[in-house]
């Protein structure tokens, strides 16, 4: 009965507590909730086990739900188990689970209302083995969170603490071995013939050992002999472990260990990249390599450029290149010329792969010269005023030509919409003819039936027209950080950037700008490497005026006196649009590319209807000189007609006398044969001449 009571609260309770661990969390701005674990480092010997505990610093909040989430190297530990006897948590979502595989550990729990506030609650503590050498980070993944008891589950997780632990074999229980060709047990070495060396007693009766991979392991009781010394060749690459112990009055004694780490093989095979591209004007390309290696991992990269022309300046020899230590990506700025880029990838063991490329540095067929005008290739500067004079007239040519080819194309075209036989040197003689037709019937029938097919057919030619549109963040006091990287100058259209070293490495320094002229702070918080460097570039440009910059470090919950204060003045060298920044060099270059870019689109529109006004108006010409054509068929049916009638006439004149208004159309009709017999000889050239 009580199980089910306990079942019952469990499940009434637990969907409640659920929603809240996975409420949507909120931007409220209320923070400083830790997870840390502790021990934080430690050393450890292969084989024994250790237990780390997970505590919560809710930080003066009260909290109701908790999810921890951490990872671990597989190959160096393994954990035992993951103990939620003694803890905080109240009501477990999930039992705690974990996965020997993959590294992971998994912690998610609620506490009733009003929940719990605490500087270092325990959450639960997990007991780990010791599989390997070498050294093992337990990490609160990002995924981790600590949620508000406030209804709507804002998690207030500000810091997560990782575990850093050393792991080294047992310290020697037997004979003390040394190995001339592999003397530090934590560096890798490509040599895969290795030495061992060890002490020998008088009282010592013989020596067991053996070489494998196990980290800890014991020999047989098989005496080796007395010799104080053995050598393995060949080994393969890894990791090895020599185990050795001694026999002495009948008996043996403790196991020594000693590790060797052998590596032949060298990074793999990688490639250099060169941003822009191999062949660029920019002075200040970007390298940008990457490889791996499978068994000691990659310790460094160097990189080698090598000028292949002579040097500029006569009489000086090239200086000689050698290879510096780089990481990707990587630039530097280079003068005009040809170069081999050469980068190397070492691995732990000091081998490595070379890579090479070549690299030419040109100059750039237009540079702007801030103040002076446009760079051609190197040559001569051309200054503002004569690129802005010779590109507004070569703009205004270009306009007064394409207007003038655009009227020329569009009159081309009204002609082939209206059709050949509207066209002013056509309409006027098929109304002639028209006229003559009706005064002389004979073939009229036969002429308007010609006519009447060539309009049907022009009229489907009428109907072509083309149309063309044109169309991218202890005890001993905490010492503020130094700076040593700083501009000695900055324009408002340039990144600020600050660096320098501080004490502690994996800490956290503050960076304070204050504007001296209405007294605005803004901070920024950017985190110590190993070495105690920090750097940090501003996201945003600053407006025009002066600043003062300072900085401090914190160490935990310590927190530095501030450090000297740094004056900065920010130049006003560009156009500001709103939260745009536009230098003044690239603002006139905009308006350099916009004029080419108008003048190229110009050239283009003429070039277009310069076209299409000559395939027009070849169309146009064949159109006219079918419709030529045919009135001038046209007019020969009516010579043929006008002979007629006046070979009449003549026959009536021979019989008998003309009347005077026979004479009369005898004149009408020699008058018009001439007319029609001059329509009948022009040529079509003259037709395009007035074209």
């Amino acid at each position: 009965m009580e199980r089910l009571r306990r079942a019952f609260v469990f499940f009434a309770l637990v969907p409640g507590f659920v929603g809240v661990l996975f409420w949507p969390t909120t931007s409220s701005g209320i923070s400083g909730a830790s997870l840390t674990v502790g021990p934080a480092s430690g050393t450890f010997s292969v084989g024994s086990i250790f237990t780390v505990s997970i505590y919560l610093n809710t930080g003066g909040n009260s909290v109701n739900a908790v999810e921890a989430n951490l990872s671990f190297p597989p190959d160096k530990l393994q954990v035992v188990t993951p103990s939620a006897g003694k803890s905080l948590i109240q009501i477990w979502v999930s039992q705690p689970a974990y996965s020997n595989e993959e590294g992971t550990l998994k912690f998610q729990g609620t506490i009733p209302s009003p929940g719990i506030n605490t500087e270092s609650g325990l959450i639960s503590t997990v007991t780990f083995r010791v599989k390997s050498t070498g050294s093992a980070t337990l990490k609160l993944l990002d995924s981790s969170r600590v949620l508000l008891n406030d209804g709507r589950g804002t998690d207030v997780l500000g810091q997560r603490g990782s575990g850093i632990y050393s792991l080294v074999l047992p310290p020697p229980a037997g004979p003390v071995v040394t190995s001339p060709s592999h003397p530090d047990q934590e560096n890798w070495y490509k040599d895969n013939n290795v030495v061992f060396r060890w002490e020998s007693f008088p009282d010592i009766e013989g020596f067991s050992y053996v070489l494998n991979d196990s980290p800890v392991d014991i020999p047989d009781d098989i005496s080796e002999g007395l010799k104080t010394g053995v050598t393995y060749n060949n080994l393969a690459d890894g990791v090895h472990y020599f185990h050795i112990k001694s026999l002495r009055d009948h008996s043996w004694g403790g196991v020594t260990h000693y590790v060797v780490n052998i590596d032949k093989t060298p990074p793999s095979v990688f490639e250099v990249g060169i941003t822009p591209s191999d062949r660029t004007s920019n002075r200040n390309p970007l390298f940008e390599f990457g490889t791996t290696d499978q068994v000691s991992g990659i310790d460094h990269y160097e990189i080698k450029i090598i000028p292949l022309e002579k040097s500029e300046q006569e009489g000086l020899p090239n200086e000689t290149p050698f290879f510096v230590e780089a990481t990707s990506p990587y630039s530097r700025h280079l003068e005009l010329g040809r170069y081999d880029v050469v980068v190397r990838a070492y691995d732990r063991a000091s081998n490595f792969t070379q890579s090479s490329k070549k690299l030419a540095i040109t100059k750039a067929i237009f540079e702007v010269v801030k103040g002076e005008g446009l760079n051609f290739r190197g040559s001569f500067v051309i200054p503002w005023f004569w690129v802005w004079l010779f590109g507004i007239l070569g703009l205004g040519v270009l306009v007064y030509f394409g207007r003038l080819v655009w009227i020329w194309h569009r009159q081309v075209e009204k002609h082939l919409e209206a059709g050949a036989f509207k066209h002013p040197d056509i309409a006027p003689k098929l109304e002639e003819l028209k006229n003559k037709q009706k005064e002389y019937k004979s073939g009229g029938s036969t002429n308007l039936l010609i006519i009447g097919i060539i309009l049907l057919i022009s009229s489907f030619a009428a109907g072509f027209s083309v149309q063309a549109k044109a169309s991218e963040r202890s005890v001993l006091p905490v010492e503020p950080p130094v700076v040593t990287l700083f501009p000695k100058s900055v324009s408002n259209d340039e990144i600020l950037y600050i660096g320098g070293r501080a004490g502690a490495p994996d800490a956290e320094v503050v960076v304070y700008i204050q504007s001296e002229g209405n007294g605005e702070a803004i901070s920024y918080s950017v985190r110590t490497d190993k070495n105690g460097e920090w750097f940090l570039s501003l996201p945003d440009f600053l407006n025009p005026g002066k600043y003062s910059a300072w900085t401090q470090l914190r160490v935990g919950e310590r927190l530095s006196p501030p450090s000297s204060k740094l004056d900065i003045e920010v130049a006003k060298t560009a156009i500001q649009l709103g939260e745009k920044r536009i230098s003044y060099e690239s603002f006139y270059f905009v308006l350099f590319i916009i004029l080419l870019g108008a003048l190229l689109a110009l050239g283009a529109f003429l070039i277009y209807h310069s076209y299409h006004h000559k395939i027009k108006k070849a169309k146009l010409t064949m159109e006219i000189q079918e419709a030529e054509e045919s009135i001038r068929r046209g007019f020969v049916i009516l010579r043929k007609d006008i002979e007629a009638e006046l070979e009449l006439v003549r026959r009536t004149k021979l019989t008998k006398g003309l009347e005077a208004e026979e004479r009369l159309r005898e004149e009408k009709l020699i008058r018009d044969l001439e007319w029609v017999n001059s329509y009948i000889g022009k040529e079509v050239w003259e037709v395009e001449k007035r074209l």
